[in-house]
C-alpha cells in the first residue's frame, strides 16, 4: 500500500477516502485549476454584459444564452456519453471550452465585444457544456468504482466551491488591475491544466454500449426511465424547481453589488466568494457522510433552509451584514444540489448513467436561464431584493410540495 493510499484510507472511512485513486487525483486537480477559471470567466462575463448594456434584464439574458441552448443538445449528449467512450469525449469538450475562452478574450481585448457576440459566444459555451457535464459526472465512477462514487461526488462539489471562491477574488483582482478581457484570458490557460491530468491517467477505459437501437429510440429510452423511475423522477424535479425559483440568484450578484450597495467589481468578488464559502461546507459536510441513509431527507430540510435564507437576504441591505449572510444561501442551494447529484448516481441503471445525468444538466441549463430571466425582469421593474423575496418563497412552496409528494409514495428517507 503506498503512501497516499495510506493518507487517505482512514479506515475506509475517510472525508477524503475516494483520494485513494490515483486517477481520481489527478482528475481532480486538473478540475480544480479549471473550474478557478471557469468561475472567473462566469463573473467577468457577468460584469461585461452588465457594462455592455446597465440592464439587470440583459445580465440575465446572456445567463440565459450561456446555458438554455444546452437543453436542446441534451438528450443527444446523454445518449452519447452512454455509447461512446467518455475519456475521448472529454478530451473533446476540454479542448472545446479552451478555443471559446481564447475567442472570448481576444474579442474583448481588442474591443470588438459587443452584446449580439458576446451572446453567441455565451450560446457556443451552452452547447459545448450540454455534452461536458453528463460525461464528466458519469466519468466519475470510471475512476474511484461505485465503493467511492459518492464521497467523490462531495469532494467534486467541495472543488467546485472552492473554485467558487477563489476564481470570482482572481477575476476581480485581473479586472481592477486589468481589464474584463484578461480575466478570460486566466480562465483559456486553466484548461491546458485539465488537458494535462488527462493525459496522465492511467485507465481501462470502459467499453462504450454500442447502440443496437436508433439514436431517436435511444435518447426516448433515456427519457421514459428518468419519468418511470419514481426516484429519479422525484429528485430531477426538486432539482429542477430549485433551479428555477432559487439557484438564479448568483447570476444577479453583478447588479446586486452595484446597483443596490454600490461596491462595483470588488464587492461583487466578496458577494460571490462568501456564497462560494458556505457552499463549500456544504459539499464537505457531504464528503464526510459513511453512507446515503438518510440524505434524501436531508436535501428537502436544505432546500427548505435555502428558500428561507433568500428571503433573509431579500431584506438585508448592508453590504457587510449581506456578505456575513450569503454563507447561508451558499449552503443551502449546495447541500440540495450536490446531495441530489449523489442519490441519483447511486440509484441509477449504468447503462443509462450518461443519459440520467444529461437530465440533470438539462433541468439545469433549462431552469437556470429561465430563472435569470424572470429574476431579472423582476429586478428591473420592482428593484433588486424583490426576486429574491419571491424566489425563496416559490422554493419553499415547491418543496413543501414534493415533500408531501414523497410521503405519499414512501420514497427512502
Amino acid at each position: 500500500m503506498n503512501s497516499y493510499t495510506q493518507l487517505f484510507r482512514t479506515g475506509g472511512e475517510g472525508a477524503f477516502r475516494a483520494f485513494r485513486h490515483r486517477n481520481f487525483r489527478l482528475f481532480t486537480a486538473g478540475q480544480l485549476a479549471s473550474l478557478i477559471g471557469t468561475w472567473a470567466q462566469r463573473l467577468a462575463v457577468g460584469w461585461l454584459a452588465w457594462d455592455l448594456t446597465q440592464s439587470a434584464f440583459w445580465v440575465g439574458a446572456v445567463s440565459f444564452a450561456g446555458l438554455f441552448p444546452g437543453v436542446i443538445a441534451g438528450p443527444l449528449a446523454g445518449s452519447i456519453a452512454d455509447s461512446m467512450s467518455r475519456f475521448r469525449l472529454l478530451k473533446i469538450t476540454q479542448t472545446a471550452f479552451l478555443l471559446q475562452a481564447i475567442v472570448l478574450a481576444a474579442v474583448t481585448i481588442s474591443g470588438s465585444i459587443n452584446l449580439p457576440l458576446l451572446l453567441t459566444l455565451e450560446t457556443t459555451l451552452a452547447l459545448i457544456t450540454a455534452f461536458d457535464i453528463p460525461t464528466r459526472q458519469a466519468f466519475v465512477i470510471e475512476l474511484v468504482g461505485k465503493e467511492d462514487l459518492a464521497n467523490a461526488i462531495a469532494i467534486n462539489s467541495t472543488m467546485v466551491n472552492i473554485a467558487r471562491m477563489i476564481g470570482p477574488v482572481i477575476a476581480g483582482i485581473i479586472i481592477v488591475s486589468f481589464d474584463i478581457g484578461e480575466a478570460f484570458l486566466f480562465n483559456a490557460f486553466t484548461y491546458l491544466a485539465v488537458l494535462v491530468s488527462l493525459a496522465f491517467l492511467r485507465l481501462d477505459e470502459r467499453s462504450p454500449d454500442r447502440r443496437t437501437q436508433p439514436l431517436g429510440s435511444h435518447m426516448l429510452d433515456g427519457l421514459l426511465y428518468s419519468w418511470r423511475e419514481r426516484k429519479i423522477r422525484t429528485y430531477l424535479l426538486l432539482f429542477f424547481v430549485m433551479a428555477l425559483f432559487g439557484m438564479p440568484y448568483g447570476t444577479l450578484m453583478p447588479v446586486v453589488a452595484e446597483a443596490r450597495y454600490g461596491m462595483g467589481a470588488g464587492g461583487l468578488a466578496w458577494l460571490v466568494a462568501a456564497s462560494g464559502f458556505g457552499a463549500t461546507i456544504g459539499a464537505f459536510l457531504l464528503a464526510t457522510r459513511k453512507s446515503t441513509l438518510g440524505l434524501s431527507k436531508n436535501i428537502f430540510f436544505a432546500a427548505s433552509g435555502f428558500g428561507s435564507s433568500l428571503i433573509i437576504f431579500a431584506l438585508i441591505d448592508n453590504f457587510t451584514l449581506a456578505v456575513l449572510f450569503i454563507p447561508v444561501c451558499g449552503f443551502g442551494m449546495m447541500m440540495q444540489m450536490a446531495g441530489n447529484n449523489i442519490l441519483l448516481q447511486t440509484n441509477v441503471d449504468e447503462a443509462q448513467r450518461g443519459r440520467v445525468m444529461s437530465m440533470l444538466s438539462m433541468s439545469f441549463q433549462l431552469a437556470m436561464p429561465l430563472g435569470s430571466l424572470w429574476m431579472g425582469t423582476v429586478a428591473d421593474r420592482f428593484g433588486v431584493p424583490v426576486p429574491f423575496f419571491i424566489g425563496g418563497a416559490l422554493c419553499l412552496l415547491a418543496v413543501g410540495i414534493l415533500a408531501l409528494l414523497s410521503r405519499r409514495h414512501h420514497l427512502p428517507h
